[in-house]
């Protein structure tokens, strides 16, 4: 995927070439028994019309409070009109969804274990349109860690850097089975 035409850009091509880019795993491949299945973005939206292209990295975050493993899980996207509210943007339940998407896998990463944890509280704020169709970056980091807590923020920037959207987030771990 990272040869898809719609990354062809400079700007992502200038990200994908990052000595410091992990891949990373979708959390669907981490979760043999399929407790997982993320058919919201491998069915619903894995089309030429929604999200067209998506590629999952970690990289060294440069935010100050990246206070947890100092790395962000980063989700780069070919978005198209499939995903629109109002055309030529995409609707606002959209951006919500990405968020969510790139926090958890964030938590997850921060706290692996048998089960992801399920996100709390979400809390968006919208700065711009995603304009459609579009190559987006979306960008999290896990701020606090404590007990089977963990504080996410996230963002969605254009290929200029620019915030589109932000977000914060409060994970839940799952208890830890009985023996």
């Amino acid at each position: 995927m990272a040869n898809h035409p719609d990354f062809a850009a400079p700007w992502c091509q200038t990200l994908l070439s990052d000595p410091n880019l992990q891949w990373a795993e979708e959390l669907t491949s981490v979760f043999a028994d399929r407790s997982v299945t993320n058919s919201m973005f491998n069915t619903t939206l894995n089309t030429s019309h929604a999200i067209k292209a998506r590629l999952f990295f970690r990289r060294p975050s440069p935010e100050p409070d990246a206070a947890v493993q100092r790395e962000e899980s980063c989700m780069l996207l070919s978005v198209g009109d499939g995903v629109d509210g109002k055309a030529g943007r995409a609707h606002g339940g959209f951006n919500a969804l990405i968020l969510d998407q790139v926090t958890g896998v964030c938590a997850h990463h921060a706290a692996p274990g048998a089960n992801p944890p399920a996100t709390a509280t979400m809390t968006v704020d919208y700065k711009a349109p995603i304009s459609t169709p579009g190559v987006i970056l979306a960008r999290a980091w896990a701020t606090e860690h404590t007990g089977r807590k963990i504080w996410c923020r996230a963002v969605i920037e254009d290929g200029e850097g620019k915030v589109l959207a932000s977000g914060k987030a409060l994970f839940i771990c799952p208890r830890p089975s009985a023996l």
